[in-house]
């Protein structure tokens, strides 16, 4: 794949985004990266419009929001019927050939939508340490030790000390039988795994490829179902359908995404 395309700027806009983040001892590698924004604001003070501008790079989400209303980060939706989640502060995931914003705004409207290259990976399947290097998008991958082929995603917080996100890959399911009845339902299921930070002094950008890329589900593959991960899938795997990121939030939090291509 033409990392240049898949990313769908050019390289000089590419370097424009790299310069702000780049080379400043914040654990991003070097090169090229396309940056997203990901700003809450108050749900009386949503931004109007759906930011459709292909060139944007920001996404609106709601502040203080989870969609159960408990406060608490890690928060989902998993086993709702997936005509009846709440949309507010989702992320669509769409296959693209382009990294490209199609709808901004999940502050107050119907969910923003974000288009992603596939980004196959392959992964220690039987944890000995070892990549099995001829096993692409395998569910049987569980262990943490992915490598991905096309780019990784990094995430920081700015903005206000105290702020937080708690962000989980969720999906509908497609062929996948999560609780082992015989029946594939029309419900979400959402990853064991998810990124919840708290904005400190001095954050530093940390990769989470594995987090947002794929969704690791807790099935009766063991016997039970325990809250493990026993089944790894990537976001545009086709045993699931529609995946998005619920993206909950504490105060008017600031999120930085930054996606950057692995050298060829």
């Amino acid at each position: 794949m033409n990392r240049s395309i898949a990313f769908g700027v050019a390289t000089a806009s590419l370097m424009l985004a790299s310069q702000a983040v780049a080379g400043q001892g914040n654990n991003l590698p070097p090169g090229p990266h396309f940056m997203l924004n990901v700003i809450a604001y108050d749900a009386g003070h949503c931004p109007a419009g759906d930011f459709t501008d292909s060139n944007r790079h920001m996404i609106a989400v709601q502040a203080n929001f989870t969609p159960d209303g408990s406060g608490n980060l890690g928060a989902t939706q998993a086993g709702t019927d997936k005509n009846l989640i709440i949309k507010t502060n989702t992320i669509k995931l769409t296959e693209g050939t382009e990294i490209q914003v199609i709808d901004g705004n999940a502050c107050n409207k119907g969910g923003a939508e974000l288009m992603l290259p596939a980004d196959p990976f392959v992964c220690d399947v039987d944890g000995d340490g070892v990549i099995d290097a001829n096993l692409v998008n395998d569910p049987s991958c569980v262990g943490e030790n992915l490598e991905f082929q096309e780019y990784r995603v990094f995430v920081r917080l700015v903005g206000k000390l105290g702020t937080g996100i708690g962000v989980t890959t969720c999906a509908d399911e497609s062929t996948v039988d999560v609780n082992g009845d015989g029946v594939v339902d029309d419900t979400v299921i959402c990853s064991t795994e998810n990124v919840v930070r708290v904005r400190s002094a001095g954050s530093k950008f940390e990769d989470v490829t594995r987090q947002l890329l794929t969704l690791c589900v807790d099935t009766l593959t063991d016997g039970n179902l325990d809250g493990a991960c026993d089944a790894r899938y990537g976001i545009f795997d086709p045993a699931l359908e529609d995946a998005f990121w619920q993206w909950n939030t504490d105060g008017k939090a600031h999120a930085q995404l930054v996606f950057v291509p692995l050298p060829d």
